[in-house]
C-alpha cells in the first residue's frame, strides 16, 4: 500500500504525504527483507509468471532457490495464477516430500519466495542423462506416491504432477514442487472446477471434459499422472503424445483404445498391470479407495527397502556436488534482456497492491511456534512425570508408612514380650534375693537357735529340722534358678529359632511364590506349545494335503504349458509367415504410394501446364477478340485445340482416374488385408500375450508353489527341529518343574513341620509358661509358709525365749527356793503343776509341728513329684529343642546351599546379562557396520548402475538427434498426410474448375456456334434489308410526303416515321483502345404488318423486341429491350460510319455477345 502511495500526486492530504515522509516508515522498509540481501548466482528455471534464481544470503551464506513471480502477469492471468495456495502450502506443509519454504517476501514488482534449493534436479534432466531401469522407475514412483499421499492428507489435490515438478535433493530423493495449480478438496474429498487445468500430455480424462463445463472429480486425477509418468520413465516418451493438441486430446480420451506398449521396451507384467490400473476410467482406477492399495500392488515389492524406510535408504542416483552452489544439473537459462512489463504509473488509486497483502512470511516464526509446542509438550511431560513421581513416592511413602507401622508393631510386641520377659526375671531376682536373705536370716537364728539351744535337745531337734527345711529350700532354690536360667536361654533361643525360622519361612514362601509363578508360566507355555504342537501338526497335515493338490496341479500346468509352447510355435510360425506377408505388403504399398505420388506430381504438373495453357488461351481470346476474322479463326482454332486438349485430357483423365480406382481398390484391398492381417496379428499378440501370461502365471505358480513347497518343507523342518529342542526344553522344564516341586513339597513339609514344632513349641511355652506361673504361685505359697514357719518360729523363739526367762527365773527361784525348799513345798507343786502344764502345752506344739512337718513332707513330696514331672517335660522339650534345632540347623545348611545355588545362578546370570549385554553392543555395532556395509554396498551398485545406465555425450547425443529425427519423422509424416489431403482437396477442387470450365466451354462453344449461325442469318438479313430499304427509298421518293418525317403506307394509314434508326453496340470485353473491328454493329430486319391502327415492324430473337408505333400523334420510334445494352439513336437509316477519330467512340462499351436482339 505503502509503495502504491508513493506517487505524490495520488496523495490529497498533508496527513498521507507526512506519514509517507516519517522515519518509521524508511525504518519499517529497511528492517523487512529485500532482494538485495541476497547474491544471484545463476538463473536455474523460467517460466510463465517469472524465473528461479539460485541464490547465496549475504549474512548467513546459506544457498536458496528464490522464486521470483511478476505481479502484472498474474494480475493479468488470474485465473491461472494461484499463489497463494503454493505459499501455503510450502510454508506450513511439514513433510519430507513438499520443498520448503523459508521465507516469501515482496516489492512493487514482483513476489518473491526463498525455499531450499534441490541440487539434484528434476527428473526430466535425470530421464534425459541415464536409462532409467525399472528398479529406478520402482523408487522413484513409490517416493511420488508418497508425495502425493501427503498432499492429499493436506485436503489438496495437485492436478499438475509431471517430472518438472519432481525435483532431487543432495541425497539423491524426490520431493514436489510447483503448487500452483493445487486446489482445496471438500468434505467427500472432490472439487469441482470448470476450466482444465494442467499440462497436455499428464492432464486425466475427467479433467478435459471439465473444460467449459461442471468438472467433479477427486484426486484420482495425480493417479493418472502418475502412470503417464511412469509410462515415460520405462518407454521414453508420454503414452498419449501428438503432435497436436487436439491429437493429444483425442489419445487421452481414447485411452482404452490408444494406450499401447512398445514391443522393443522390456517392461515386466506389474508395471503393465500398474501404469493400466493407473491409466484407466476413474471409477475403477487405482488409488481411489486409498493410497493403501497402491502400496499393496505386486510392483513395488523388493528387498531394498519399504514404504517406511523407503527415505533413509540409498537413492539410485545421488547427485555428485562439488558445492553447495552446484548447479550442473540444471540447464542453462540465457539472461532475459528485456525488461518485463510494469504496473502503469496511476492517476487514481487502482489497488493494484491490495491483492498481496500478507504475503510476507519467515520461517522463524514457526520454528518458534514449533519450539513453542515442543516447549509446553515437554513441560506437560515434565507435569506427567512430576505428578507420576509424586503419586509413586506418595504410594511408597504409603507402603513405607505402614511397614512401618507393622515394624513399630511388632517392636511393641517385642518390647512388650521384652518387658514381661525383663519382669518375669526381676520376679524371679527378687525372689531368690528374697529366699537368699530368708536363708541368710535362718542361718541367722539357727545360729542364734544354736547358741541359745545348745543344751536343750528339742532346740536341737527344731535346728536340725530348719537346717533340712532349710537344705530343702536352698535345693528347691538352686533348681528353681537353674530351671529359670534354662528357661531364659531357652526363651532367648527359642526366639532367635522363631525368627529364623519366620525368616527362613517368608524366604520360603517368596520362593513358593516364584515357583508357583514359574509353574504357572511354564504350564502356560506349555499349553501354549502343546496347542502350537497340534496347530503345527495340522498345519503339516494341512500342508502335505496342500502339497499333494499342488503336485496335481504343477503336473497339469506342466502339461497345460507343454500344450502352450506346442501352440506358442505354432503362433510364432503363423505369426512369421503373416509378418513375411506384412513385409511384402508393405513393400507393395510403399511401391504403389511412391508410383501415386510420382503419378500425382505427373497430374499436377499436367494441370499446371493445363492452367498455363487455360490462361494462354484466355491470352489469346483476349487476343484474338480484337478483330473478328481473327476471332473468329481463333475461335475455331482454339475450339479444335481445346476439344483436343479436352478430349485429351479426358480421356488422360479417365486413364488417370481408372488407375487412381485401381490404386484405392488395390490400396482399399491392401488396406483391408493389412487390417485383416493386423487384427490377425494383434489376435495371434493378444493370445501369445495371454499365453505367455498364462505361462508366466503358471511358472510364477510353479514357482511360487515350489518355494512354497520349500518355505514349507523349511518351516516344517524348522518346526520339527524347534517341536524337538521345545520337547527337549520341555523334558528339562518338566524334570526342572518336578524338581522345583519335589523341593517345593520337601519345603511345605519341612514349613509344615516347623510350623507343627512352632505351634508345639508355641503350646510347650505355654505349657512352661502356666507351669512357671504355677511354680510362682507354689513359690509364693512357699513364702507364705516359709513365713509362717518364720512366725512359728520366731513365736517358738519368743516361747523358747520366754521359757528360757522362765527358766531363768525358776532356776533364780530355784535357786531362791533351794534354800527355801523345804519352806516353800507348796510353791514347788505349784510350780510342778505350771511345769506339766508347760510340757503339756510343749507337748501340744510338738504335735502341731510334726502336723506341719507331715503336711511340709506331703508338700515336697507333691513338689518333688511336680518337679520330676517338670523335669520329664523339660527333659522332652530339651529333646525336641535339639530335633528342633538339628532341623535348623539343615535347614539352614539347606539355605546355605539354596542361597549358594541362588548365588551361582544370579553370578550365571549376572555373566549372561554381561554376556547379552556385550552380545548386545556387539550386534548393535554388528548392525551399525552391516547397514553401513549395507548402505555402502547399495551405494556402490547404485553407482555402478548409474555409470552403466549414464547415456555416453556421443550417444546422448545420438539419442537426442535420433529422437529429434523421430519427432521431425513424424512432422514430416504429419506435413504429408496434410499435404496429401490438401493434394486430394484442391485435386477435388480443381477436378470442379476443370469440370465448371468444359461446362462453360461447351456453352460458350454452343453459344458460339448459334452466334455463327446467327452472325450467318444475320448478314443475310442485312443484305435483305439493305434491298428492303433501297426499296422504301424508292418508294419514298416516288410517294407524297406530307411534311418532314411523315410517311403514307400503301393501305392509306398516315403515320410518321422518324427517320433515324436505333442500332445497339455491343462488345465482348473491356477495352480502352478505338478500334473499330472490336464493336459488333447489328442491324434489325424488319417486318411490316398493316392493320387499320398502325404499322408495325419487328424482328424476332430470343429476348429483345422493338415495336415501332405508326400512330399520328407518333413521331419517332421506340425501342425497347430486356438488356442492359447501351442504345444510341443514329441520324439515318445506314449504319453508321467508321469513326475518324478513335477517341469518338465511348469507352468502356460492352458487347454481349450472348444476347438476341428484337425490333
Amino acid at each position: 500500500m505503502v509503495a502504491e502511495w508513493d506517487n505524490y500526486h495520488l496523495l490529497t492530504s498533508c496527513l498521507q504525504k507526512n506519514f509517507l515522509d516519517e522515519k518509521i516508515v524508511q525504518k519499517m522498509r529497511d528492517l523487512q527483507m529485500k532482494v538485495e540481501d541476497y547474491d544471484v548466482v545463476k538463473v536455474i528455471g523460467r517460466g510463465a509468471f517469472g524465473e528461479v534464481q539460485l541464490v547465496r544470503h549475504k549474512t548467513t551464506q546459506k544457498a536458496y532457490a528464490m522464486k521470483l513471480l511478476s505481479k502484472f502477469e498474474m494480475l493479468k492471468r488470474s485465473d491461472s495464477a494461484f499463489f497463494w495456495e503454493e505459499r501455503d502450502i510450502m510454508a506450513f506443509a511439514n513433510s519430507p516430500w513438499v520443498v520448503q519454504l523459508f521465507s516469501a517476501f515482496q516489492d512493487d514488482r514482483y513476489l518473491y519466495m526463498v525455499m531450499e534449493y534441490m541440487p539434484g534436479g528434476d527428473l526430466v534432466n535425470l530421464m534425459s542423462n541415464y536409462d532409467v531401469p525399472e528398479k529406478w522407475a520402482k523408487f522413484y514412483t513409490a517416493e511420488v506416491v508418497l508425495a502425493l499421499d501427503a498432499i492429499h492428507s493436506m485436503g489438496l489435490i495437485h492436478r499438475d504432477v509431471k517430472p518438472d515438478n519432481m525435483l532431487l535433493d543432495k541425497y539423491g530423493h524426490l520431493k514436489l514442487a510447483d503448487f500452483g495449480t493445487c486446489m482445496k478438496m471438500d468434505d467427500t474429498g472432490m472439487v469441482r472446477c470448470d476450466t482444465a487445468v494442467g499440462t497436455p500430455d499428464y492432464i486425466s480424462p475427467e479433467v478435459l471434459k471439465s473444460q467449459g463445463g461442471d468438472g467433479y472429480y477427486g484426486r484420482e486425477c495425480d493417479w493418472w499422472s502418475v502412470g503417464v509418468f511412469l509410462f515415460e520413465m520405462l518407454v521414453g516418451d508420454t503414452p498419449f503424445y501428438a503432435d497436436s493438441l487436439v491429437g493429444t486430446y483425442s489419445k487421452i480420451m481414447d485411452h482404452k483404445n490408444s494406450l499401447h506398449f512398445p514391443e522393443d521396451v522390456e517392461i515386466s507384467r506389474q508395471a503393465k498391470d500398474l501404469i493400466c490400473a493407473f491409466l484407466t476410467d476413474r471409477d475403477v482406477r487405482l488409488g481411489r479407495s486409498g493410497v493403501e492399495e497402491i502400496k499393496s500392488h505386486l510392483f513395488f515389492k523388493n528387498d531394498q527397502w519399504d514404504w517406511n524406510n523407503i527415505r533413509d535408504t540409498a537413492a539410485p542416483v545421488v547427485p555428485e556436488l562439488s558445492s553447495d552452489i552446484d548447479s550442473s544439473n540444471f540447464d542453462d537459462i540465457e539472461d532475459d534482456k528485456g525488461e518485463g512489463e510494469t504496473f502503469p504509473v496511476p492517476k487514481a488509486f487502482v489497488g493494484n497492491q491490495l491483492s498481496f497483502i500478507g504475503f510476507t512470511y519467515f520461517r522463524e516464526n514457526l520454528y518458534l511456534i514449533q519450539f513453542q509446542e515442543k516447549i509446553n509438550k515437554l513441560e506437560d511431560q515434565l507435569r506427567n512425570e512430576i505428578q507420576t513421581k509424586d503419586d509413586l513416592e506418595q504410594k511408597y511413602r504409603k507402603h513405607l508408612e505402614s511397614s512401618f507401622r507393622q515394624l513399630e508393631r511388632e517392636k511393641a510386641l517385642l518390647q512388650h514380650k521384652n518387658a514381661e520377659y525383663q519382669r518375669k526375671a526381676e520376679h524371679e531376682a527378687d525372689r531368690k534375693r528374697n529366699l537368699e536373705n530368708d536363708v541368710n536370716s535362718l542361718k541367722d537364728q539357727l545360729e542364734d537357735m544354736k547358741k541359745r539351744n545348745q543344751n536343750s535337745q528339742i532346740s536341737n531337734e527344731k535346728i536340725t529340722q530348719l537346717q533340712r527345711q532349710l537344705d530343702e529350700a536352698n535345693a528347691l532354690l538352686r533348681t528353681e534358678s537353674d530351671t529359670a536360667a534354662r528357661l531364659r536361654k531357652n526363651q532367648t533361643e527359642s526366639t532367635k529359632q522363631i525368627q529364623q525360622l519366620e525368616a527362613n519361612n517368608r524366604d520360603l514362601q517368596d520362593k513358593n511364590c516364584a515357583l508357583e509363578n514359574t509353574k504357572l508360566r511354564l504350564e502356560k507355555e506349555f499349553l501354549n506349545l502343546q496347542s502350537a504342537l497340534e496347530s503345527e501338526r495340522r498345519d503339516r497335515t494341512h500342508g502335505s494335503e496342500i502339497i499333494h493338490d499342488l503336485q496335481g496341479r504343477v503336473l497339469n500346468l506342466e502339461e497345460e504349458v507343454k500344450n502352450g509352447k506346442i501352440t506358442l510355435a505354432k503362433m510364432e510360425a503363423e505369426k512369421r509367415q503373416l509378418q513375411d506377408k506384412l513385409t511384402d505388403l508393405e513393400k507393395e504399398k510403399s511401391n504403389m504410394e511412391i508410383d501415386m505420388t510420382y503419378k500425382l506430381k505427373v497430374m499436377q504438373q499436367n494441370l499446371e501446364q493445363e492452367e498455363v495453357e487455360h490462361k494462354a488461351t484466355k491470352a489469346r481470346l483476349a487476343d484474338k477478340n480484337k478483330i473478328y476474322k481473327s476471332i473468329e479463326e481463333a475461335k475455331s482454332e482454339a475450339m479444335k485445340e481445346m476439344e483436343k486438349k479436352l478430349s485429351e485430357e479426358r480421356t488422360t483423365k479417365q486413364k488417370v482416374e481408372n488407375c487412381l480406382l485401381e490404386v484405392e481398390k488395390r490400396c482399399s484391398m491392401l488396406d483391408c488385408d493389412l487390417k485383416q492381417s493386423q487384427q490377425k496379428i494383434n489376435e495371434l499378440l493378444k493370445q501369445k500375450d495371454k499365453l505367455s501370461e498364462d505361462v508366466e502365471n503358471l511358472t510364477l505358480k510353479i514357482e511360487q508353489e515350489t518355494q512354497k513347497r520349500c518355505l514349507i518343507q523349511n518351516d516344517f523342518k524348522m518346526q520339527t527341529q524347534q517341536l524337538n529342542a521345545l520337547k527337549m526344553s520341555e523334558k528339562q522344564l518338566k524334570q526342572e518343574s518336578n524338581h522345583l516341586i519335589e523341593i517345593k513339597l520337601s519345603l511345605e513339609k519341612q514349613n509344615n513341620e516347623l510350623r507343627k514344632e512352632r505351634q508345639d513349641a508355641d503350646g510347650q511355652m505355654k505349657e512352661i509358661q502356666d507351669q512357671l506361673e504355677a511354680e510362682q504361685y507354689f513359690s509364693t505359697l512357699y513364702k507364705t509358709q516359709v513365713r509362717e514357719l518364720k512366725e512359728e518360729c520366731e513365736e517358738k523363739a519368743k516361747l523358747c525365749k520366754e521359757i528360757q526367762q522362765k527358766i531363768q527365773e525358776l532356776q533364780e527361784e530355784r535357786d531362791s527356793l533351794a534354800a527355801q525348799l523345804e519352806i516353800t513345798l507348796t510353791k514347788a507343786d505349784s510350780e510342778q503343776l505350771a511345769r506339766s502344764i508347760a510340757e503339756e502345752q510343749y507337748s501340744d506344739l510338738e504335735k502341731e509341728k510334726i502336723m506341719k512337718e507331715l503336711e511340709i513332707k506331703e508338700m515336697m513330696a507333691r513338689h518333688k513329684q511336680e518337679l520330676g514331672e517338670k523335669d520329664a517335660t523339660i527333659g522332652s522339650l530339651e529333646e525336641a529343642n535339639r530335633t528342633l534345632t538339628s532341623d535348623v540347623a539343615n535347614l539352614a545348611n539347606e539355605k546355605e546351599e539354596l542361597n549358594n545355588k541362588l548365588k551361582e545362578i544370579q553370578e550365571r546370570l549376572a555373566h549372561l546379562n554381561e554376556e547379552e549385554n556385550d552380545l548386545g553392543l556387539l550386534r548393535t555395532q554388528f548392525e551399525k557396520q552391516l547397514a553401513y556395509e549395507r548402505t555402502m554396498k547399495t551405494q556402490a551398485v547404485n553407482k555402478l548402475a548409474e555409470v552403466m545406465n549414464r547415456k555416453n555425450p556421443i550417444q546422448r547425443g545420438a539419442d537426442t538427434d535420433v529422437r529429434r529425427k523421430e519427432k521431425e519423422n513424424r512432422k514430416l509424416h504429419m506435413e504429408l498426410k496434410t499435404e496429401r489431403e490438401k493434394l486430394t482437396q484442391m485435386m477435388i477442387k480443381y477436378q470442379k474448375e476443370i469440370n465448371e470450365m468444359q461446362a462453360q466451354i461447351a456453352e460458350e462453344s454452343q453459344i458460339r456456334i448459334e452466334l455463327q449461325m446467327a452472325l450467318d442469318s444475320k448478314d443475310s438479313d442485312i443484305e435483305q434489308l439493305r434491298c428492303q430499304l433501297q426499296t422504301i427509298h424508292i418508294g419514298l421518293d416516288n410517294s407524297s410526303i406530307c411534311g418532314p418525317g411523315e410517311v403514307e403506307t400503301d393501305d392509306g394509314f398516315p403515320g410518321k416515321i422518324c427517320p433515324s434508326l436505333f442500332w445497339k453496340k455491343r462488345r465482348h470485353t473491356t477495352i480502352n483502345d478505338s478500334i473499330w473491328g472490336s464493336y459488333n454493329w447489328e442491324c434489325l430486319r424488319i417486318t411490316q404488318s398493316h392493320t387499320s391502327e398502325s404499322l408495325s415492324l419487328t424482328y424476332q430473337r430470343s429476348s429483345t423486341s422493338v415495336s415501332i408505333a405508326t400512330k399520328p400523334s407518333s413521331s419517332c420510334v421506340f425501342l425497347n429491350s430486356d438488356s442492359d445494352s447501351e442504345e444510341e439513336p443514329v441520324s439515318s437509316a445506314q449504319p453508321p460510319s467508321e469513326p475518324d477519330d478513335p477517341g469518338d467512340l465511348p469507352e468502356n462499351v460492352t458487347v454481349d455477345t450472348k444476347e438476341d436482339c428484337t425490333a
